[in-house]
């Protein structure tokens, strides 16, 4: 989790020849994780500051947020009242990770990192789909809409506020 969640921030930020300078972005997504038979639907949005600021809030069908600040990630559940706090595995140069993307055609280009390669298609050079297998062998594909890209974020939404009731759990 931890990883994947680091890693769709770290694709949404690309500075790459035809795909747009992101300093930041606002989107909203619907993530379809396909086990077996059935498909699980989650629906939200994402908000990121370059370099290393993320806020994944899903909506449906449960309430997550999930705050990324360069090196350490919150995991909060509001309906459980509890927050895991985990150090991310590798800090990732997102400059770096650009880098070692490889462009397969017009819009479509293949990341690794951490082992695990991500495939994301672009129309006019924004992100619209990150699609891969997970360590389960799952298949997760995101779609983006309603991108905003490039305009002001309050930096404070970053930041995850506990409350005296919210359990933390140090992973």
């Amino acid at each position: 989790m931890i990883r994947f969640v680091f890693c769709l921030f770290c694709c949404l930020s690309f500075v790459f020849g035809d795909i747009k300078d992101i300093r930041s972005f606002k989107a909203d997504f619907k993530q379809i994780l396909k086990i077996e038979n059935q498909e699980i639907i989650y629906i939200g949005e994402v908000f990121g500051v370059a370099p290393y600021y993320v806020l994944w809030k899903y909506k449906e069908p449960i309430l997550k947020d999930i705050y990324i600040q360069k090196d350490s990630m919150v995991v909060f559940e509001p309906n459980l009242k509890q927050a895991i706090i985990s150090r991310l595995q590798e800090n990732l140069d997102i400059l770096s990770l650009i880098s070692k993307a490889n462009k397969i055609d017009k819009n479509h280009y293949v990341s690794s990192v951490l082992g695990q390669e991500y495939n994301l298609f672009f129309q006019d050079g924004i992100l619209q789909e990150i699609k891969f297998r997970d360590s389960l062998d799952n298949v997760v594909e995101i779609f983006f809409s309603n991108m905003s890209i490039n305009g002001d974020i309050e930096l404070s939404i970053f930041e995850f506020k506990p409350t005296s009731d919210i359990d933390i759990i140090y992973n």
